[in-house]
This record gives C-alpha cells, sequence and structure tokens, in this order.
C-alpha cells in the first residue's frame, strides 16, 4: 500500500526529551553548562547559533578534550579553543566572518534567505495597507 495511513501512530511521544534526565545535577554544573552555552553561540551567525543551541537542546554538543585546540582555516595556528568552530575569534574579528562556517553576515544571510525575504514582506505588506485605505477613501 501507497496510500495514507489509517490507523494513528504506534509509539508516540507523551513527553518532550529532557537532556541528562536521569542524572543529579548541582546548580554549579547547570550554571557551567549555560556560561558554555553563551561562549559558543557569540561571535557567529545566525545558522550556527541555531545549530550549537540544538546540539545543548538535544544534549549532543559535544566539547573539545583537555584542553585541545583546533586548527584556524585562517591563520593556520592551533587557536580554535570551542567545539563546532573553523575559524579562531581573533581571525573571525579581523576578516570580519562567522567563526562557525566561515562565511561573511552577507553570505550567510543569502544562503538561508532570512535577510531579504523580511524586507520584501514588510514593503509588500506596507503597500498592501496604503491600497486598503485609498481603496476605502474612494
Amino acid at each position: 500500500m501507497s496510500g495514507g495511513r489509517s490507523r494513528a501512530q504506534r509509539h508516540q511521544n507523551t513527553t518532550s526529551f529532557v537532556p541528562k534526565r536521569d542524572m543529579k545535577r548541582t546548580d554549579r554544573e547547570r550554571a557551567a553548562e549555560r556560561a558554555l552555552e553563551a561562549l559558543a553561540c557569540a561571535n557567529v551567525c545566525a545558522r550556527c547559533v541555531a545549530k550549537v543551541r540544538w546540539r545543548f537542546q538535544m544534549g549532543k554538543y559535544k566539547a573539545r578534550k583537555n584542553a585541545q585546540r583546533g586548527r584556524c582555516a585562517a591563520c593556520e595556528l592551533k587557536t580554535v579553543r570551542l567545539s563546532y568552530r573553523t575559524v579562531c575569534d581573533g581571525c573571525a574579528k579581523t576578516r570580519g566572518v562567522c567563526a562557525g562556517c566561515a562565511k561573511t553576515a552577507a553570505e550567510s544571510a543569502a544562503e538561508t534567505g532570512g535577510g531579504d525575504d523580511v524586507a520584501e514582506s514588510e514593503g509588500e505588506s506596507e503597500g498592501e495597507s496604503e491600497g486598503e485605505s485609498e481603496g476605502g477613501d474612494a
């Protein structure tokens, strides 16, 4: 049968996923995780922030072990301190790129289509509201 299902899904999620549900953690450990999340979301584009936040939400974030540093794609030195980064913070600031994907803000916005769509939709809504008000006066 290639058609749709006639019955409900057999196993449905009754509760949402909670990472580290079975672990007893102190307030200090939770605060350290929140600080790491804030640090990991700094100096990156919106797309990379969404990726990192998803990893924290689903318990998939893996920090670098034993303070091992990664190699920067720009300067080729071992200066990348955080996971899921390709460029060190210094090179990212000087070159004006995202530390996660090494793309400029314009490139990442064009790739996701986020910035241009918002401007177009605002322009259309203003045009429609002006047209409606003119039509109402006549």
